[in-house]
């Protein structure tokens, strides 16, 4: 069985864009975010995951 990968890493505060590995999108507009969060994970396959800091992980399955 596979290992679940991080995807995405979906947040709207610029202080937590690293660079690298996974994708990171800085989505300030909370409909946006939730838009685009709904449409990747259908493109992608993906679980989406929310965080205590509210920001949002897109999981593999």
């Amino acid at each position: 069985m596979n290992k679940p990968e991080i995807l995405v890493y979906i947040t709207d505060c610029k202080d937590r864009i690293i660079s690298g590995d996974p994708l990171t999108l800085y989505l300030p507009d909370l409909k946006e975010r939730e838009s685009c969060m709904t449409d990747l994970s259908k493109a992608l396959r993906a679980d989406v995951i929310q965080l205590k800091n509210g920001d949002h992980v897109l999981i593999s399955k």
